[in-house]
């Protein structure tokens, strides 16, 4: 997964450092609201790796197998292909840059019409860009079609909050019910009940279990 967040963000980077000698204005400002975006990633990215390293470290004293006292290899794992447009788009979801990711996801899905983890990224990528017809549509296609009973409650979800959004409250919440009875651990179809039924607060998507969706 950070493989392709790194990959995006050096994609990124790079069109940055070729625009931005001859950027004037409003793509200047653009530009550098980029530049700002990318900067908090790579800060925040150091600052759970440092955490990380350091519980680690109290563990590395017990890193030696038993047999020959030398540490295990790590299982190699292919290099991710950067030219796949699900990777770029998953990156650039990843980084909530929603208007590039459905770029990528769109070209991903007229490939894999059939993928549904392509549909189900489309489809939140449309939902955070405010096109809730679109991303309604990509929900409604994915909820027949998977097993995943955590991403049917996504996608329940997702519909509900279209539904609030558009104040038809009561088809919302048979949404919000049918999500949390298809994963009642999914805590954002409970909270989202309750702003319909006090009429107060935000929706929440769930954009966050996107990684634990199979």
């Amino acid at each position: 997964m950070l493989q392709h967040v790194f990959a995006t963000m050096n994609e990124l980077l790079d069109d940055i450092i070729r625009q931005y000698p001859h950027a004037q204005g409003k793509e200047k400002k653009e530009l550098d609201h980029q530049m700002s975006l990318l900067r908090s990633m790579s800060d925040l990215i150091v600052e759970e790796w440092l955490q990380f390293e350091e519980k680690l470290a109290q563990l590395r004293p017990r890193g030696k197998d038993a047999a020959g006292g030398k540490m295990k290899k790590e299982q190699e794992i292919s290099a991710p292909d950067y030219g796949d447009p699900f990777q770029r788009g998953q990156g650039y979801y990843l980084l909530m840059m929603y208007k590039e990711a459905v770029k990528h996801l769109e070209q991903a899905a007229l490939h894999q019409p059939d993928n549904i983890e392509v549909r189900a990224y489309l489809a939140m990528a449309y939902l955070n860009m405010g096109r809730s017809q679109e991303a309604g549509h990509h929900f409604e296609f994915i909820i027949p079609l998977t097993e995943s009973k955590c991403l049917k409650a996504i996608a329940y979800n997702a519909l509900g909050c279209i539904q609030a959004e558009q104040r038809n409250l009561s088809l919302a919440q048979e949404y919000f019910a049918k999500a949390h009875q298809m994963d009642p651990s999914l805590p954002e179809p409970v909270f989202n009940l309750k702003v319909c039924l006090s009429n107060c607060g935000h929706l929440q998507y769930g954009a966050g279990n996107m990684n634990h969706m199979q």
